[in-house]
């Protein structure tokens, strides 16, 4: 009796449990696209985005991910509807002057936005469920930016692709539109930020503070020796200072001509990291809820048009070298390009280069010829040429045999 049990036991979990797991898996599977995001969030995101989106439009376009919807469903039930709803309804009477105009009204989508310009604006959530909820969405907020940043480059929407790049910064940092850069330094609040900026002397903005030697450093005078020795180490040791070099190039080739396949070559040193084999460490982001680790975004435009590509730099080596590549013009002439550098984390240390390139018609490249070994080569029985001549002498043998 047991062995028929232990049968038909193993049998069930054949025929219809390890199938159904799979069609389950399968069937939550066809929902996500690429990075893990769903389609119906792409959806939304393409309809919410245009060429003329501006970053204060964005945190209303996160809101509408499909993957908050579940979460805060459940998560927001478990909540006192009145709680919530009130905690709710006095973050939008704070908030409502950082918010931009509405243009969806869906209640998750008011909600949800709510919450984000409270964690922008670095207002306390007086809910632990809304609290909750606010991390899981900053959690997935990178992958469904850079989802946005994915659609917006093949549009070729070149300011809207650095806008969503510049709301990834301020979500990192829990800073929005008119604060100061300054504010991502440890322990700087208004007051430290005004002795910081006062004066002939004062910082304009976070590279020109971290440039300066400490001892100039100003607005430490009210910190104590700990919170001044967190300043100093985030100033010299984690915020990153950048040196950059772009380069266009044909490999192979001493000249571009039109349509050929062009390199731009982005050399970068961080020269806060001393140890030649040194990588920048986590991002200092004490506000956001998980660990990020340093990465950067090149883009590339033509000077008076459209974007041409965006692609993310995730090497975290003291020097690095990373190369993309697009087509160059089909007609020969002298172009310029902007390149823009931009960190993906901190506010202030974006870099912009202009880098042009002589586009030459493709007549007057010299005739290719090819080297005389190469010719000879070409003369050479392939593999598969050998392969079969052996194949043949092994039957003209097996022949001669049976004759015999």
């Amino acid at each position: 009796n047991n062995h028929y049990a232990i049968l038909i036991i193993y049998l069930g979990i054949l025929v219809f449990i390890i199938p159904g797991i799979v069609a389950a898996w399968y069937a939550h599977s066809q929902k996500f696209g690429e990075n893990n995001v769903k389609y119906e969030t792409y959806s939304f995101f393409l309809h919410a985005l245009s060429e003329n989106c501006t970053t204060k439009m964005l945190p209303e376009v996160l809101a509408g991910a499909a993957e908050h919807r579940r979460s805060s469903s459940s998560r927001i039930a478990k909540s006192s509807s009145s709680t919530s709803s009130m905690v709710l309804r006095d973050l939008s009477q704070k908030l409502k002057a950082q918010m931009h105009k509405p243009r969806f009204e869906h209640q998750i989508i008011v909600e949800h936005c709510i919450l984000l310009h409270a964690h922008l604006t670095r207002t306390k959530i007086n809910d632990p469920i809304l609290s909750k909820h606010t991390s899981s969405m900053l959690r997935n907020s990178m992958r469904l930016c850079e989802a946005m940043l994915d659609l917006s480059q093949s549009h070729r929407w070149l300011q809207t692709s650095l806008n969503i790049i510049d709301f990834m910064q301020h979500l990192t940092q829990a800073t929005w539109l008119k604060d100061h850069e300054l504010l991502q330094l440890p322990h700087f609040g208004p007051t430290e930020i005004g002795h910081a900026t006062k004066g002939k002397h004062g910082a304009k903005g976070l590279l020109d503070y971290i440039k300066m030697p400490d001892d100039q450093k100003k607005g430490l005078g009210d910190l104590s020796d700990d919170q001044v020795k967190d300043v100093l180490t985030v100033c010299n040791t984690i915020i990153p200072q950048i040196e950059a070099t772009f380069t266009l190039f044909v490999e192979d080739e001493t000249e571009i001509a039109e349509g050929d396949l062009v390199s731009l070559s982005v050399k970068m040193t961080r020269t806060n990291l001393q140890a030649p084999g040194q990588q920048a460490p986590p991002v200092h982001a004490p506000y956001f809820p998980a660990q990020k680790l340093e990465s950067w975004w090149i883009l590339i435009s033509s000077k008076d048009g459209p974007l041409i590509l965006a692609e993310k730099i995730s090497n975290r080596n003291r020097k690095l070298e990373h190369r993309v590549k697009f087509v160059a013009p089909p007609r020969a002439g002298k172009y310029a390009f902007v390149v823009d550098l931009k960190s993906a984390d901190y506010i202030g240390l974006d870099i912009r280069s202009h880098v042009t390139m002589t586009v030459v018609p493709a007549a007057q490249l010299p005739e290719y010829k090819p080297h005389q070994e190469d010719l000879e080569l070409d003369d050479e029985p392939t593999l598969f040429e050998q392969v079969m001549s052996a194949n043949v002498d092994d039957s003209s043998d097996d022949d001669d045999d049976d004759d015999d």
